[in-house]
């Protein structure tokens, strides 16, 4: 049964909602700013020339704090910092900013003209509008939404207008109709980003294990092709690769060669000093032949018990010959190797063939003349090597 999908953390699903908010800093920023210079300007006199720049100055600092928060949230200065500092400070930016509107708007509301008051309600409801772009962190839309709106309630209950009370009343109903509307938002939101990154921890999850899984698929072909022993080719990589080189050389013309080789009296060897010795014995011929051709242009391959081949491309039997004697001295002097350090000397016997494939003819003749090889240099007294004989095309036909 396949695992269920991790849960976002706390601090996952915090930094999302704070990102959404820090996202749309810009244009609440720019709103603030103009709010305040257009509630200002309307309200400007000379008697109250001071306390209007004291409260604009103020906000421009605020707005240079909120700008420069968040402008270290989106590049990842703070990505250090926990989520829920950085929720406290957007909050307490939320609750200044809201402190600075809230005594402005009750006072402006207070002792403005008509035209004046309407002008101001509508800069409230414009800015309340616009900070519902930050619902997605409750705590700060209402930290300033609510304090300026029941603010703007408050200076026009103070106005002593005819059906000021109604529009107080109005004002008081409208922030506890955004605070229930803007918190079920808020909620639906949470669900949604809580959902999108547990389907993004979901998908993450089937990449891995999906990576896990090709991983796994190319170790057991690995295994499929290697010898467990030696680490070697396997028989099965060694057919596959010996017919693949006929075809290549069928296609492109050139040489093949082949080098079967035996380890010498193995049987007598595994009897005399036990099996973990004989697969030692067999792992030091291993290294040796694979130290002794060009990997991985050429394949060293473990047949079966004491039995390996050398596959060589595009090399005749000179060359083959040259490599064959190699390998077998490089085995004959790896007894005495400290890293070895094998009970006693041993030494492998081998058969050369070689040929140029061609349409017409089979692999098999290769392997057949390489064994046949390698008989012969057993019967002529082992730890040599003897070269193939393969009939030529025109004495074939």
């Amino acid at each position: 049964m396949a695992d269920a999908a991790p849960m976002p953390t706390d601090d996952t699903l915090l930094r999302a909602r704070l990102g959404s908010v820090y996202a749309l800093a810009v244009p609440t920023i720019a709103m603030d700013l103009l709010g305040s210079t257009l509630l200002a300007g309307y309200f400007w006199s000379p008697a109250r020339a001071g306390w209007l720049l004291t409260w604009l100055g103020a906000t421009v600092v605020l707005c240079a704090g909120r700008g420069g928060a968040a402008f270290a949230f989106r590049t990842g200065r703070i990505a250090h910092v926990p989520a829920r500092s950085i929720a406290k400070l957007l909050v307490l930016f939320a609750g200044l900013s809201a402190l600075l509107w809230s005594g402005a708007v009750g006072w402006m509301l207070d002792v403005g003209t008509d035209n004046q008051v309407m002008f101001v309600v509508c800069i409230v409801l414009a800015a309340v509008s616009m900070t519902i772009a930050n619902v997605a962190y409750w705590p700060v839309y209402a930290m300033f939404a609510m304090p300026v709106t029941l603010a703007a309630a408050s200076g026009l209950a103070l106005s002593g207008r005819p059906g000021h009370l109604v529009l107080a009343g109005a004002g008081f109903a409208l922030a506890l109709a955004m605070l229930a509307i803007s918190r079920r938002l808020a909620n639906q939101i949470v669900h949604a980003y809580r959902l999108a990154i547990t389907n993004q921890a979901l998908v993450d999850s089937l990449g891995e294990r999906g990576r896990e899984l090709e991983q796994a698929c190319d170790a057991l072909e690995r295994v499929s092709r290697t010898d467990p022993l030696t680490g070697l080719a396997n028989r099965r990589s060694r057919d596959m690769r010996l017919a693949d080189e006929w075809t290549r050389a069928v296609r492109n013309g050139g040489s093949l060669a082949v080098v079967a080789i035996d380890v010498d009296r193995f049987k007598k060897f595994n009897d005399t000093h036990g099996h973990d010795e004989g697969d030692r014995a067999l792992q030091a011929v291993a290294d040796m032949l694979q130290a002794g051709i060009r990997v991985p242009i050429d394949l060293a391959a473990r047949q079966g018990g004491e039995e390996f081949m050398l596959i060589l491309p595009g090399v005749d039997l000179a060359g083959a010959a040259s490599i064959a004697e190699r390998v077998r001295v490089m085995v004959a002097k790896c007894g005495a190797d400290p890293a070895y350090a094998l009970p006693d000397k041993v030494t492998i016997s081998l058969g050369v063939a070689a040929m140029e494939p061609a349409a017409g003819r089979s692999v098999h003749e290769l392997t057949i003349a390489a064994d046949a090889a390698l008989y012969q240099a057993k019967m002529g007294g082992r730890n040599r090597y003897e070269l193939g004989t393969i009939t030529p095309v025109a004495s074939a036909a």
